[in-house]
C-alpha cells in the first residue's frame, strides 16, 4: 500500500510537473512582474504628487524594481521544489542560488532610501549597506558557482532498483512541498497585504518585505531536508553520505537564521552557510578520489 501511494505520487508528479507547465507558470509570473512593475510605478506616482496619501514624503522610483525581482524569486522558489526528484545536492544548491537573489534584491531595496536629489557622502550609512549587499551577493555567488561544480563531478552508487524507489519518494516529497508552499505563500501574501493596508491608513513604516514568506519557507525547507535525510538512508546509508545530507540541514538552518539578522551579521552567517557546504563537498569528493586510487593501486 505504501508503495502505491510513492509509485502514485510519482505519476502525480511525472503528469503535471512537465517542462511545458512549467513553461506556462514561467510566462505567466513574467506578465506578473511587469503588471506588478508598473502598478508599484504608478503607487509611487500617486504617493509622490498626492502628499496627503502617505505620510507627504517623497519615495525613489528605484524602489519599484523591488517589485519584479520578487516575482523572479517566487519563480526560482518554484524551480528548487521541482528539481528536487533529480538530486538533493541540486535542491540545496537551488536554495543558495535563492539566498544569493534575495541579497542582491535587497539592493535595490536599500538604494530607494537613497536621496537621488541630494548629496550623497561617502561615509553615508546608506551607502555601506548597498556595499554589504554588493560584496556578500558576490561572494555568494562564487560559493554558488564552486558548489555547483563540485556537484558535477560527484557520482552517487548505481543501483538502479534503489534509486528508482528514492526518485519516487522524492517525487512525493516535491508535490507536498508544492501544496505547503502554494498556502503558504497566498497567506504571507494576505498578511503582507492587510500589514500595507494598515500602514498606509496609520501613516506608519511599511512591513518588511523580507519578512514574510521566506521565513516560513525555509522553516519548510529544514524540515523538508531531515525527512530527505530520513529518506536517503533507503538509497545510501554510507557514513560520507550521511554526514553530507547532515551538513545540508546545517546549511538551511544557518540560512533561516540569517533572515532574522541584522546587516552585515546576516550575511556573514548566510555565507558560513554557503562555505560550509562547499567544505564538506569538497572534503568527501578529495576523499573519494583518494579511495578511487587506493582500490586501483
Amino acid at each position: 500500500m505504501e508503495a502505491f501511494s510513492v509509485r502514485s505520487f510519482g505519476r502525480l508528479f511525472d503528469k503535471y510537473i512537465t517542462p511545458r507547465n512549467i513553461r506556462w507558470i514561467e510566462v505567466c509570473i513574467i506578465r506578473l512582474a511587469i503588471a506588478f512593475f508598473l502598478a508599484h510605478l504608478a503607487i509611487l506616482f500617486l504617493f509622490n504628487h498626492v502628499p496627503a496619501l502617505y505620510r507627504g514624503h517623497s519615495f525613489n522610483y528605484l524602489k519599484a524594481v523591488y517589485t519584479p525581482f520578487s516575482f523572479i524569486l517566487v519563480y526560482e522558489v518554484l524551480l528548487l521544489v521541482v528539481i528536487l526528484p533529480e538530486s538533493m545536492t541540486q535542491f540545496i544548491g537551488k536554495q543558495f542560488e535563492i539566498i544569493a537573489l534575495i541579497t542582491l534584491r535587497s539592493f535595490f531595496h536599500d538604494m530607494s532610501g537613497i536621496n537621488m536629489q541630494g548629496t550623497i557622502h561617502l561615509g553615508d550609512p546608506e551607502l555601506f549597506s548597498l556595499g554589504y549587499d554588493l560584496v556578500a551577493s558576490v561572494v555568494m555567488l562564487a560559493l554558488t558557482i564552486v558548489f555547483h561544480r563540485l556537484h558535477s563531478r560527484h557520482r552517487d552508487p548505481e543501483d538502479p532498483e534503489a534509486l528508482h524507489r528514492f526518485i519516487n519518494l522524492k517525487k512525493a516529497i516535491s508535490v507536498a512541498l508544492i501544496v505547503v508552499l502554494f498556502f503558504t505563500c497566498i497567506y504571507n501574501l494576505s498578511l503582507w497585504t492587510f500589514n500595507a493596508s494598515q500602514s498606509i491608513l496609520n501613516n506608519s513604516e511599511f512591513p518588511d518585505p523580507n519578512a514574510f514568506f521566506y521565513h516560513d519557507f525555509f522553516n519548510t525547507m529544514v524540515y523538508a531536508d531531515v525527512l530527505l535525510l530520513i529518506v536517503s538512508f533507503l538509497f545510501d546509508s554510507s557514513f560520507y553520505s550521511v554526514f553530507r545530507n547532515a551538513s545540508f540541514i546545517i546549511s538551511t538552518i544557518l540560512l533561516r537564521l540569517s533572515l532574522n539578522m541584522e546587516r552585515p551579521a546576516n550575511h556573514l552567517v548566510a555565507i558560513s552557510a554557503f562555505s560550509f557546504s562547499v567544505a564538506v563537498m569538497l572534503i568527501l569528493q578529495i576523499q573519494s578520489k583518494d579511495w578511487v586510487r587506493d582500490a586501483k593501486a
